[in-house]
């Protein structure tokens, strides 16, 4: 499918989702709405601490404006997308829900949210230019170039990257430095496998250079790192079997051919692993690294760092993540400005800094850069501070319809080339595959 055609058929279902929507309020509308007392439903993948944190910021806000928020917990992101697009066109769907812009691309087409322009652009309930500016690019990463008028679906709330963890106490007996280029991690990742960490605990637990989450963020990572994309957006098509995406893939098989990574032994077991000392390297997102920080102090309580993916390129180029806030399609403009007002407040230069030292994503405020807290996590904790660093490095995975169903697919082609399944045939399919998935999520 060349681009032309992909582009006719996402305008047609933006004419056709334009036409049948809900949300049919003017911009007077907008501004006479009296959100006061509304209860806005708020869905979300977080739990533990960080779903306490956020209800403690829900109680604030009410208790500042009388508007309500219930904060739900849903289950991971694709539970909080399914349960959107299962209550599409009732008044039961979330009036705002956590989500990546391919979900909230998803979500548009069959008209579970609303572009937020009109309400960024009210006089009384929107955002102002000085607001803008201070989020800077982080404003522009919600509006999908996919659509017919480019419409903003995603609000952003925190930032996060793809980066490598690692054992800095085992590298230094290694006698290496941290790794720059794939060469360097190659080789640093078997001398780890050949030569045991001294702290490492349990003899009987075998030492790896690699353990691999294999989801398609990480597939993607090594991908950038290597200068090249998973998806062409000229053509508007999928280029996993590209040959960016072939050399990274012999990169990693070739470790995997010499015992130096394997694929994750279960989910967060690279956490696990490396902070018991018998895996030296980890990739994940920084939003993470308090959970690194944990598993490393209650097992060898040893030094560790963070650094880019080791890269090809002339810097660093890191998956970056930009999961933010969708608003859905109620058709109620009460509920739309209550709920606008949340995902503003959210924003804000104060708990934009406050999330980050909560959560560990990276703020969205310029300005959140100069809070206290933030320079004293910085302090506090040199592995967050350079994650800050390291965010300006950053490129987004595709944000287009169907990319949830692809991402499966992703994982299940990225473990079986690491097992040692041919590389060439397992992209092609996979492609192919993946291009089927976004036809079959355009289509009319």
């Amino acid at each position: 499918m060349n681009f032309s055609k992909f582009l006719s058929k996402i305008i047609f279902a933006s004419v056709f989702f334009i036409s049948s929507q809900l949300f049919a309020v003017t911009a007077q509308d907008i501004e006479n709405a009296d959100p006061t007392g509304i209860t806005v439903e708020f869905w979300v993948q977080y739990s533990d601490e960080r779903l306490d944190a956020m209800m403690a910021r829900a109680e604030r806000f009410e208790a500042e404006t009388g508007i309500k928020v219930n904060v739900v917990h849903k289950g991971h992101y694709g539970k909080v997308q399914s349960a959107m697009m299962s209550a599409a066109g009732t008044k039961d769907i979330a009036d705002v829900a956590r989500g990546y812009g391919n979900a909230a691309a998803d979500m548009y087409i069959i008209g579970a949210s609303i572009d937020q322009t009109p309400l960024a652009n009210s006089k009384k309930w929107g955002v102002t230019q000085d607001d803008i500016n201070d989020w800077g690019a982080n404003w522009s990463v919600g509006f999908s170039p996919y659509f017919d008028g480019n419409p903003k679906l995603l609000h952003e709330v925190g930032k996060s990257i793809e980066i490598l963890y690692y054992n800095s106490d085992w590298l230094s007996e290694l006698g290496l430095d941290a790794p720059k280029t794939p060469a360097d991690f190659a080789e640093a990742a078997c001398a780890a496998t050949n030569q045991d960490f001294s702290g490492k605990m349990g003899d009987d637990v075998p030492s790896y250079g690699y353990e691999i989450d294999t989801d398609a963020s990480n597939f993607a990572s090594w991908v950038f790192a290597h200068g090249g994309d998973v998806f062409d957006y000229e053509t508007g098509q999928y280029i996993y079997n590209g040959s960016v995406a072939v050399e990274a893939m012999e990169f990693i098989q070739g470790m995997a051919n010499k015992g130096c990574a394997i694929v994750a032994r279960g989910k967060y077991t690279d956490q696990q692993y490396l902070g018991q000392g018998s895996v030296l390297f980890a990739a994940g997102s920084t939003s993470g690294i308090t959970y690194f920080q944990k598993a490393i102090e209650e097992g060898y309580n040893g030094n560790w760092d963070v650094a880019p993916i080791s890269y090809t390129t002339s810097e660093p180029v890191l998956n970056l993540y930009g999961g933010g806030l969708i608003m859905g399609n109620t058709g109620d403009v009460n509920r739309m400005v209550a709920a606008y007002q949340w995902m503003k407040y959210i924003s804000n230069t104060e708990n934009s800094a406050v999330w980050s030292t909560e959560s560990g994503y990276g703020f969205v405020r310029t300005s959140s850069a100069d809070h206290p807290l933030i320079a004293e996590k910085r302090a506090k904790l040199p592995q967050y501070d350079k994650s800050l660093s390291m965010v300006q490095y950053g490129k987004g995975e595709p944000s287009v319809p169907g990319y949830y169903s692809v991402r499966g697919e992703v994982e299940k082609a990225y473990a079986a080339i690491i097992n040692g399944d041919d590389i060439i045939s397992t992209l092609n399919q996979l492609n192919e595959d993946a291009n089927a998935i976004l036809a079959d999520a355009t289509a009319d």
